[in-house]
């Protein structure tokens, strides 16, 4: 009887064990549901914090960019002593509500203009940024189809034939693009070669993939590109650039921005070809592309914000906003 009392005292005890077991996971498992809860709402309120940051750093580079044209003018051809302007140097960094904001600026006419690029330019430029064949080929050849006002349809491109047989059905422009993400209608032109992404280079630096959003414009009446705003792959894509010409202007730029088409000259090392002088400029449009990327202090969760604006003194507010995008890729 007291062997059977032992017994049943260690099933009692190691029961007790398991129950203690299983009370010890659940509340484990309820710290981590709350730790994880406690996560999403703090990023979600940083994320709604930072949205405001990032409306601000758009708020201020307009200002400064304002400023600039309205009421100090910058004296062409005449370089001032002291650091170059930030809005030359196409970055705004700056704080705001307890959170951090970098507004990139880049003039339109940095970029090149869907609605004018000849064919020889738009291969350079798609096989520039990493797009290989026979994607850079459907994506040549697709565009050209899209803006041209025949229906036939090139080698490798597309018209309505291809476009009415997809689930969802659309016809191509056959005319003037209206935006840049028209693009992504575009037989070839995937979210990532339109949107791009970040990979890491051989030296460990972060490189830039694709992105086509990034050097396309519908906003400059001009095939001439500003040099000053100008990314490398664009420079690159101007007919007859030497690529170590092209890096030289790159690279000069981030310090001591162009001031006139002859100091480019003056400065290159190395001679442009007549072939090149059509395409380079070193005129501001007045119609700016503004990113601005926002986090809050000490928290990873960041906001992107993207806007195209037109300094106009005939509107109420001296500028006009063209475009905005508060659902961009954070890359």
């Amino acid at each position: 009887m007291i062997r059977a009392a032992e017994d049943d005292q260690g099933v009692i005890l190691i029961a007790l064990l398991w129950i203690l077991v299983a009370l010890s996971v659940i509340a484990l498992s309820f710290s981590r549901e709350s730790l994880v809860e406690v996560a999403v709402a703090r990023n979600s309120r940083d994320l709604g914090d930072a949205y405001y940051v990032a409306r601000a750093g758009i708020a201020t580079a307009t200002y400064r960019l304002m400023e600039r044209k309205y009421i100090a003018p910058p004296v062409q051809g005449v370089a001032l002593p002291g650091p170059p302007d930030p809005l030359d140097l196409g970055e705004l960094p700056g704080d705001f509500g307890g959170g951090s904001f970098k507004v990139e600026i880049q003039d339109e006419s940095g970029k090149i203009n869907l609605n004018f690029v000849g064919e020889d330019q738009l291969r350079l430029l798609v096989e520039g940024v990493g797009i290989g064949k026979p994607d850079s080929d459907v994506i040549v050849d697709s565009l050209m189809d899209w803006r041209d006002v025949d229906t036939s349809n090139r080698i490798n491109g597309a018209e309505d034939s291809y476009y009415q047989a997809l689930p969802r059905p659309y016809k191509t422009r056959n005319g003037r693009m209206e935006s840049v993400e028209e693009l992504l209608l575009v037989r070839g032109v995937t979210g990532d070669y339109f949107h791009g992404h970040r990979e890491e280079g051989m030296d460990g630096s972060a490189v830039s993939r694709y992105g086509l959003s990034q050097y396309f414009t519908v906003y400059s009446a001009s095939q001439r590109i500003n040099v000053n705003s100008a990314p490398l792959p664009v420079l690159l894509s101007i007919p007859g650039m030497p690529p170590q010409a092209a890096e030289q202007i790159y690279q000069r730029r981030k310090t001591k921005p162009y001031k006139t088409y002859a100091e480019i000259t003056q400065d290159v090392a190395i001679p442009l070809p007549p072939t090149a002088a059509p395409f380079l400029s070193t005129d501001a449009t007045g119609t700016y592309t503004l990113t601005s990327w926002a986090h809050m202090r000490d928290s990873k969760v960041k906001r992107v914000i993207r806007c195209v604006i037109t300094l106009d003194p005939r509107e109420a507010n001296f500028y006009r906003i063209v475009y905005w995008n508060e659902n961009v890729a954070n890359f």
